[in-house]
């Protein structure tokens, strides 16, 4: 007898692991396939690692949405599994009196957004905060709240909540053709690499590759432009230099590069946002990180002369729209889920429910199990050189920032 999934979820990154705990932690007896041979292997292992209050998101955007969903149940759920986070807040500095003019319209816009607490500060203010800061600032807006998380461990821990629930996880599982068949009810069938399951509702969270398992299952509404982001880190004795998130004023060709704490305590300039010709993801490249580097260097004195210990390069799923797009194709037995950029993290948990709610509204399908959505903490051990165990279980760690911060500090145990 062929075993039947309520859910299959394609794609591995920080999108399907929090659609798959949602949906497992509901009831749903669910499956998650992942091309690659290991979790957080492509967009959400290039990530910033923020989880974002929003304040720079559209008005009356699906993306604005789901952050306010994600931004308050996240802190649940990281406290819940005993995962690291910091508050660190962020800080948009203007150096020019051009930019200073700005600072109000981008206040307005933070309190269009429902996001009311940010607030322009004084120079005086904004130095007592940052007193690290190259002193020919402009103009300030304070913004309480932004925070840093390890983006990797985030993403593992529900997926590894998930299968403790129950859930399935294949990875080196290539998604190579969809097909649906009448009987009872409408099923759909994926085949890959590993051979042919079969679920009642297919979730695309393919991410880089979206719209290629879109056009899998007949379906073709969007297209992947790959963003490549570039990064510097420097070493941990320089966090001290900053104490929030330093970003600065946008510009229409993009939000610009910020100068970020991790929650491990590197400094990381970063992230670029270029045009890739490649989805998979790209080496360093020596001249835009020597000017990552001046930056850095330029807004935070105390950089100068501290060598960087590492790079890395992630690439990003953009689409057409600026918007995250979350289409429901009930006669497919189809969700996908793109569109969603660089705000995956900080939208995860509200893209993860609105999807559940298309489920059980739009495809009528009721969950086959018990809800189980208590969180327990997590014996979390690092183990070098690349390697977490999580309750017994091994994970290979994919992320820079939990590679270069995790080893460094003084205890590997959370």
């Amino acid at each position: 007898m062929v075993d039947v999934f309520d859910v299959i979820v394609v794609g591995g990154g920080i999108v399907g692991c929090a659609v798959i705990w949602e949906m497992t932690s509901y009831g749903y007896k669910c499956l998650l396939l992942e091309k690659n041979e290991n979790l957080v292997s492509e967009a959400s292992s290039g990530n910033s690692g923020m989880l974002h209050t929003g304040f720079d998101a559209v008005a009356d955007t699906l993306e604005l949405q789901c952050i306010q969903h994600t931004f308050p149940k996240m802190f649940g759920v990281l406290e819940g599994f005993g995962l690291p986070y910091n508050k660190t807040g962020a800080t948009m500095v203007a150096w020019t009196q051009e930019q200073a003019q700005i600072i109000p319209t981008i206040a307005q816009r933070c309190r269009a957004a429902g996001v009311s607490f940010c607030t322009e500060i004084s120079l005086s203010e904004l130095y007592s905060r940052e007193p690290g800061l190259r002193k020919q600032a402009q103009g300030a807006l304070w913004i309480p709240g932004e925070t840093v998380v390890d983006p990797w461990l985030t993403a593992i821990s529900l997926a590894h909540d998930a299968k403790k629930k129950g859930a399935m996880i294949k990875t080196n599982a290539v998604v190579q053709n969809i097909s649906r068949t009448e009987c009872e009810r409408q099923r759909i069938q994926v085949m890959t690499s590993l051979g042919q399951f079969t679920g009642r509702v297919v979730i695309n969270c393919g991410g880089l590759y979206g719209d290629i398992v879109d056009k899998l299952a007949g379906l073709q509404h969007f297209r992947i432009f790959p963003k490549k982001g570039q990064y510097a880190i420097y070493p941990q004795k320089v966090g001290h230099h900053i104490n929030s998130s330093i970003l600065p004023i946008p510009t229409s060709k993009g939000k610009g590069e910020i100068i970020f704490k991790t929650v491990y305590g590197n400094v990381v300039v970063g992230p670029t946002f270029e045009d890739s010709a490649s989805r998979a993801r790209p080496e360093s490249d020596a001249g835009t990180i020597r000017r990552l580097v001046r930056l850095g260097e330029s807004c935070v004195p105390g950089l100068e002369g501290c060598p960087i210990v590492n790079t890395y390069t992630g690439v990003r799923p953009a689409t057409e729209t600026k918007d995250y797009h979350i289409d429901s194709y009930p006669e497919s037995c189809w969700i996908t889920v793109g569109g969603i950029r660089s705000t995956g993290l900080s939208g995860s948990l509200g893209i993860a429910d609105n999807v559940r709610r298309l489920v059980l509204h739009q495809h009528a399908l009721e969950p086959s199990g018990p809800r189980r959505t208590g969180l327990e903490r997590m014996d979390i051990k690092f183990v070098p050189p690349c390697h977490a165990r999580i309750d017994d279980v091994l994970y290979t760690v994919t992320h820079p920032i939990t590679l270069n911060g995790v080893w460094k500090s003084r205890d590997s145990r959370l």
